[in-house]
């Protein structure tokens, strides 16, 4: 499988494009936010990617496990930053909605890997 042509890569680099759009936006002080939100947004697309390189079924559903983690701590980070005020609420709509479809394509695609 080449994991670039996969709608999970796609949506995972869109997440990650959308993540670097509010960060753009931050107020100063609010860099703590900022690094969580790069960390966290990347580590879908990079643990999806290793994961999709694993001859193992189970080695791919652990790293797709580690992806929707980092799926979540970015709705999470985004959900922190809406609360602070620093987030508003249209783009804090748009990155859950990113969110919550790549863990549900990761899910997905996990349990694909188990048969």
């Amino acid at each position: 499988m080449n994991y670039r042509n996969t709608r999970i890569y796609a949506r995972a680099l869109e997440l990650m494009r959308t993540t670097h759009g509010i960060i753009e936006q931050l107020p100063p002080g609010y860099g703590y936010l900022s690094d969580q939100l790069k960390r966290a947004s990347a580590s879908v697309v990079l643990n999806f990617a290793e994961g999709a390189g694993k001859s193992s079924p189970a080695e791919q559903r652990r790293f797709c496990g580690i992806a929707r983690g980092s799926a979540y701590e970015v709705a999470a980070a985004i959900d922190v930053g809406a609360e602070l005020d620093v987030i508003t609420p249209e783009k804090r709509d748009e990155a859950l909605e990113l969110c919550d479809h790549l863990a549900a394509m990761l899910t997905r695609f996990a349990a694909a890997a188990r048969r």
